[in-house]
């Protein structure tokens, strides 16, 4: 299990808005893209991308495994959100899941998710 990491608010909004219209466009390419399907290894390498440009989570050193370019940590983690499917009410990505993928498979949080800021929010 990875160890928890929390990033200060502003830059968790910030890099979860990235991430999320960075994974809209790859969304938005592979609908105007029907019926031909958008290749997995290129999203895959986007968001491995796009992760590594948010420096927030150690991704170690780059590494091509099978004819891709894979991280030498949290391959999981760009796994997870290369094959992140469009939400089934709005049809597209949404920031929600960035949020819940980085928590869940990347334990990446914001600074205010920690446990003593999360009872003074709830005291007030």
């Amino acid at each position: 299990m990875n160890s928890v990491t929390y990033i200060a608010n502003d830059r968790y909004v910030f890099e979860v808005a990235a991430l999320t219209a960075t994974l809209r466009s790859i969304h938005d390419e592979r609908i105007a893209a029907y019926p031909r399907p958008v290749d997995p290894a290129e999203r895959y390498e986007r968001v491995h991308v796009a992760l590594r440009a948010a420096r927030f989570a150690d991704l170690g050193e780059p590494r091509v495994i099978n004819g891709r370019v894979e991280p030498e940590y949290h391959g999981d983690l760009v796994e997870a959100l290369a094959t992140l499917e469009a939400d089934a009410v709005t049809g597209t990505i949404e920031a929600d899941q960035v949020k819940l993928t980085l928590a869940e498979v990347g334990a990446i949080l914001p600074e205010s998710a920690r446990e003593g800021e999360i009872a003074t929010a709830l005291d007030i």
